[in-house]
């Protein structure tokens, strides 16, 4: 019989290949959304290549392929180590099989030679008759039957040990496979890593030749930002009554009206119940700077203080509301292109950096709903998206990151 000790293994293995097979999926899962990422990163690098650009933002995408690519290779060690422990798992199992196939035979030995010493009825039945009473020949019958039927469970047994052992090393032959492939896959990806880190240092050399240029381009963009931060600020509280207050001291800042229509109440929850699931404002695209401060790309010294996202994408991308809502201004920079905010409640989608714009003041857009073009210059195509948040005191940026969905 299988030991109870084979027996335990067998369900804790059991419970462990569920395990397995659930972090397996997550883990391919995982990869699957990094090889994404950077397929599409490797695309708008070699966009850039082809147009024979060196800019700021393609040195950002570099950046980001190396970031996937790390994860990646993190990701296939967490695969190796998990491929490991199963292999190492199916050893052990095969060796606690064998040896239970060693006693099973020996067992099933003892009862052949037991059958052999009583083949022939008449020495089966001489051992009947050798019972001293009625009682203990039907107990001497009923073990004859008993050893019979033992000796069938036990032949089975044997071949079910035996096919169990085959399954097992067959296994591990496509486990051993399946590790040899992922070992080739990361080589290969280390190998891409080291060209994706020379090719970062080659465009930064080559940025830092063209400091003067890249500091007046900073000192532009700063501007920008600036104008469309005033502008966006301005159009969002002409769309605002401010709130009567009895007793305010004179001088002191209004409070903003955020009494909210029904219609507008359940937008507004609908929008906040979607934090992390709402689409991105692009087709394809990569972050290629994040929200908040951040030391500039090149320059040394120079601090950024980006108010919402940066994507760069493929040009002539439309540029897609991240919910549904109503468009509440449609602004024009000069020199920066165009923007349109979507009011969801007390939130606020701004979408800048637009070549065209297909959508006006008043009109209702549906989720993934284009509203216009992204533009392209200098330095590619990047669709700038904010995020902003009015309260009674004020309105509030918001890092409109954590707001996407994430594969």
């Amino acid at each position: 019989m299988t030991t109870p000790r084979t027996v335990l293994f067998l369900l804790c293995l059991c419970g462990a290949i569920a395990s397995d097979a659930q972090g397996k999926k997550e883990l391919e899962k995982k990869r699957n959304a990094l090889d994404k990422q950077i397929r599409t990163t490797t695309a708008l690098i070699d966009q850039a290549r082809k147009e024979q650009r060196v800019t700021q933002e393609q040195l950002q995408l570099l950046e980001s392929q190396i970031a996937a690519r790390e994860q990646l290779i993190h990701t296939m060690n967490s695969e190796l180590h998990r491929v490991d422990q199963r292999i190492a798992e199916d050893v052990e199992l095969v060796a606690s099989l064998k040896n239970d196939l060693v006693d099973l035979k020996e067992e099933y030995g003892r009862m052949l030679q037991f059958a052999y010493r009583n083949r022939n009825s008449y020495d089966r039945m001489s051992y009947l008759f050798a019972a001293t009473s009625f009682q203990q020949a039907y107990r001497r019958s009923r073990y004859l039957a008993q050893i019979a039927e033992q000796r069938t469970r036990q032949a089975a047994l044997i071949e079910e040990t035996r096919a169990t052992i085959d399954a097992r090393l067959a296994g591990l032959k496509e486990q051993r496979e399946e590790k040899n492939k992922l070992v080739g896959q990361q080589l290969a990806e280390k190998q891409r890593l080291s060209s994706d880190r020379n090719g970062q240092q080659t465009t930064l050399s080559t940025l830092k030749k063209e400091e003067g240029r890249l500091k007046e381009t900073q000192r532009k963009q700063e501007s920008q930002r600036r104008d469309i931060d005033a502008a966006i600020r301005k159009a969002i509280e002409n769309e605002l009554k401010p709130k009567t207050t009895t007793g305010a001291k004179p001088g002191a800042p209004a409070k903003l009206d955020l009494s909210l229509t029904p219609e507008a109440k359940e937008l507004n929850a609908d929008f906040e119940k979607n934090k992390g699931k709402l689409p991105w404002p692009v087709e394809k695209g990569v972050i290629t700077s994040r929200f908040g401060k951040q030391p500039h790309p090149v320059l040394k010294g120079i601090v950024i203080e980006n108010n919402g996202i940066d994507i760069t994408t493929e040009k002539n991308a439309q540029v897609r509301a991240l919910f549904r809502g109503e468009v509440s201004g449609v602004i024009v920079i000069p020199g920066a292109g165009k923007a349109v905010i979507v009011s969801h409640g007390i939130y606020r989608t701004v979408y800048s950096n637009l070549r065209e714009v297909n959508v006006s003041k008043g009109q209702k857009v549906e989720t993934k709903g284009a509203v216009g073009t992204v533009l392209t210059d200098d330095n590619g195509s990047v669709a700038h998206v904010e995020l902003w948040k009015i309260t009674a005191d004020g309105l509030v940026k918001v890092d409109p990151g954590p707001w996407l969905f994430r594969d």
